[in-house]
């Protein structure tokens, strides 16, 4: 299950304990911001999939975010199909998240 949240949604549980943040950007895009506590993983990297096998548990819930959420939506699907059964993803990505913190 995907599920696109809003952006307080997705404030209010990533501030949960336990809480699996990924940023599937680019490392050049992480390095010029990121959201706190996030871990890079690259969705365009070849080796996305076996680094997700290796870093992800996929029994608990993972919220994701990318620079507009198109790229978001491409890992979520990819996470599905490795056997994640919930995944969440930021409605308007990084962009959303920065537009919003000023």
């Amino acid at each position: 299950m995907i599920k696109i949240l809003s952006l307080p949604e997705y404030k209010a549980q990533i501030e949960m304990p336990d809480v699996q943040l990924l940023d599937v950007r680019t490392e050049m895009e992480y390095e010029l911001g990121k959201i706190k506590d996030a871990q890079l993983l690259n969705v365009q990297s070849p080796d996305f999939e076996e680094l997700a096998k290796q870093s992800i548990n996929f029994q608990k819930p993972i919220y994701l975010y990318c620079r507009s959420g198109v790229r978001s939506q491409l890992a979520a699907n990819i996470l599905i199909g490795l056997g994640a059964s919930e995944v969440y993803d930021l409605q308007g990505g990084y962009l959303n998240w920065v537009q919003n913190e000023k």
